[in-house]
């Protein structure tokens, strides 16, 4: 009814904005959801708002990146306050849309002044594969004929040289709700037609699994040349599908053919069944397969993948299907989140493309989708078992080409595409690592933050009586802590989650930020509280002191480590317990312990401390020019 998790709804009960009629299990009065929701929809409660399900979300966004041509964006939007100040409903809006495109490329002709649910009125087809889609799509509507409102839309709709007009008004209509559940965001055309031209494409059959309108179905006949018999579509959103069949009638004005677009579930209807006349004739047969899929969307008809695949990821199941689809031989390019790359959650479908497939390219993109706040990767390969010695070209804007051999991935934890590894960055971490060395994993105690639920009711800037500071991520600095921006009266017992209070009140302990792309730990030696974007380590490495592992944790070497390894903004723990801790004499510890002292006291030691673990890691001037250069970046 809200649009939100479970769990948030227990959170929201224990933070008071929900109350139930019973505890075990929680079950509410029917009014009482309905009047927390119309609190929430008033902008009354804001923060409740803002942190509600992205899938009820009502917004929509005009997807500028997905225009060629200014003007588009103008007429789109014109279009899209005509249809929210007269209500008008999408499928009805986007057959008025169609057909007068259609209209403006002589493709029919309308009587003026006919009623708009009129078919009759027509006319002068010039092929009847357009008229057969349009009477098809007319029939499944409830178009009103007395609503001006059709009028207005159709007359808005100009003349616009924008290859798939349609696709961006049908995604500037579409509520970001809709958009999220799907996990559908169509992709500007400059990044399809890149990824077709590099794809060395040499085939006569092309299919896109997620085709949306037809992105990727327009650069096929455009850029590989394809013909309309050659080119393949599926997708489960109907209209889209209806859009992508206009597209592709467009596209070859001289076929009077229904082109081969089908609305289905690629995952579990297509190429499983009876589909194109031929059950199964996909399995094996494509020459080239190329999507932006879904991301992070799946149905409950899908869950029993997550069992067999270990993901629940749509783009997962995607990418598998789609190498069952291919040839051996044949070709993938797939637009995917960079989480891909590094998160362990994807270390299942990393592994499986290592292992059958020869991974061409993968190419950085960078941002590219509005309302997506995910960078993306292009990732190309070639299905078939890779050579000892195949080599990946690793594309980044920001840094150039190079080259890396597949076979290093697999030999990474997790499978990690550790894509932003030079061959000089991999020898200097087999060089960290080659000395003998202790970690902190099982060897630490970790707590979050204190998780309020509700920062404004239990925060004040300024401290009130009984009041204590606690501290903030942003109030976390190298080696120590700034001054606290924010106080609270600490009773756990009203607190969303909260640690156990010995972790907070230990004697000594070292504070760091979560979200940050780089290391961040400070030392507390005042029992503080931190919320929870500030964390709790508590080292406990045989012969390394608290202090001396701070002076590691904030050195040049383990910023570079976790800069070439890990390469997220959250710094977590599976992450630091990777870090390698040498061994060290009584000697060497009691100076890193001195140094760290003394730039907790403001002395100009850090250039000491960082030459004292370049030392100890054996680096050479050459190796900490690299490490000194990689962190100065950061």
């Amino acid at each position: 009814m809200i649009g939100v998790s479970s769990a948030t709804v227990r959170n929201w009960v224990k933070t008071g904005y929900l109350t139930p009629a019973a505890q075990r299990p929680l079950v509410f009065l029917e009014d009482d959801a309905l009047r927390l929701k119309a609190t929430i929809l008033s902008g009354s409660l804001s923060r409740l708002r803002s942190r509600a399900n992205k899938s009820r979300s009502d917004a929509t966004i005009t997807p500028t990146e997905y225009s060629r041509l200014p003007e588009s964006v103008s007429a789109i939007e014109r279009i899209a306050c005509t249809v929210r100040q007269n209500g008008l409903p999408l499928p009805e809006t986007m057959y008025v849309a169609s057909l007068r495109v259609m209209e403006l490329h002589g493709e029919v002709i309308r009587t003026p002044g006919a009623r708009m649910g009129d078919f009759e009125s027509l006319h002068s087809w010039k092929r009847h594969a357009v008229r057969d889609e349009f009477e098809i799509w007319r029939k499944t509507l409830c178009l009103d004929d007395r609503h001006d409102g059709y009028e207005l839309v159709y007359s808005s709709v100009e003349p616009t040289g924008e290859m798939d007009f349609l696709g961006l008004l049908y995604q500037s209509l579409c509520k970001e709700g809709s958009k999220y559940n799907s996990g559908s965001y169509y992709t500007p055309t400059h990044i399809v037609e890149e990824a077709l031209k590099q794809s060395d494409f040499a085939g006569t059959s092309f299919l896109d699994p997620c085709c949306g309108t037809g992105s990727f179905l327009l650069s096929a006949a455009i850029v590989l040349k394809l013909r309309p018999n050659q080119i393949y579509g599926v997708d489960s959103d109907e209209i889209a599908v209806r859009i992508a069949c206009m597209n592709l009638l467009l596209a070859f004005p001289i076929y009077n053919t229904k082109p081969q677009v089908r609305c289905l579930d690629a995952l579990t209807e297509f190429a499983t069944g009876e589909m194109f006349c031929d059950t199964n004739s996909f399995l094996d047969s494509v020459d080239f397969v190329a999507t932006n899929p879904p991301w992070g969307a799946i149905r409950n008809s899908h869950r029993k993948s997550e069992a067999i695949f270990g993901s629940a990821e749509a783009f997962s199941l995607f990418l598998r299907k789609a190498m069952r689809l291919l040839r051996d031989g044949g070709r993938l390019s797939f637009l995917l989140p960079e989480s891909i790359l590094n998160i362990k959650t994807h270390a299942s479908i990393r592994a499986f493309l290592l292992e059958n497939s020869k991974i061409v390219r993968i190419r950085k993109l960078g941002r590219v989708f509005s309302g997506v706040f995910s960078g993306v990767v292009r990732i190309d390969l070639i299905k078939g078992c890779p050579e000892p010695d195949w080599r990946v070209i690793i594309d980044d804007p920001g840094r150039g080409s190079d080259e890396l051999e597949q076979a290093r991935f697999m030999q990474n934890p997790d499978c990690t595409f550790d894509i932003g590894l030079k061959n000089s960055d991999e020898r200097i971490l087999r060089q960290l690592y080659a000395i003998d060395h202790l970690t902190l994993a099982r060897n630490a105690k970790w707590a979050l933050g204190v998780v309020t639920g509700n920062n404004k009711k239990f925060l004040c800037r300024v401290p009130e009586p009984g009041m204590e500071p606690i501290f903030r991520g942003s109030d976390v600095s190298e080696f120590m802590l700034n001054q606290p921006q924010s106080y609270i009266h600490f009773e756990s017992g009203v607190f969303q989650q909260v640690a156990k209070e010995e972790m907070y009140r230990a004697s000594e302990k070292l504070i760091y930020k979560f979200i940050s792309n780089s290391l961040v730990f400070a030392y507390d030696d005042k029992r503080n509280l931190t919320l929870n974007s500030a964390n709790i380590l508590i080292p406990s490495i045989p012969g390394i002191s608290i202090k001396v592992a701070l002076g590691f944790l904030n050195s040049a070497v383990f910023q570079f480590i976790f800069k070439k390894r890990c390469s997220t903004h959250k710094v977590l723990r599976g992450d630091i317990e990777k870090l390698p801790f040498p061994r060290l004499t009584a000697e060497r510890s009691a100076n890193i312990e001195v140094l760290v002292d003394a730039i907790r006291n403001g002395e100009d030691k850090r250039e000491a401390l960082e030459q004292e673990i370049f030392t100890i890691f054996q680096l050479s001037e050459d190796d900490i020019r690299i490490v000194k250069a990689t962190v100065k970046g950061r």
